[in-house]
């Protein structure tokens, strides 16, 4: 029988990984939308996007920190 700690962790460990999966394929949707699109448009949305891009970057690498601890603590 698995206990119900090793159950709940492994349920947080594959949301965190979703989660970061779909940080990860926003940031990446958002440069191919970017991409094409004429340079002054362009960078006039990152300037509007920048920030949040930059705050999504940054929660998908605590995300990513808390996976890792998680994996560490598994195998200790």
């Amino acid at each position: 029988m698995i206990d119900e700690p090793s159950q709940t962790e492994e349920a947080i460990r594959v949301q965190i990984e979703t989660a970061v999966e779909a940080i990860d394929g926003a940031l990446q949707g958002i440069v191919r939308f970017l991409t094409p699109l004429r340079p002054t448009m362009r960078n006039e949305l990152i300037q509007f996007l920048g920030p949040h891009i930059e705050q999504a970057r940054h929660a998908k690498e605590s995300l990513e920190r808390i996976l890792l601890e998680l994996q560490q603590k598994k195998g200790s």
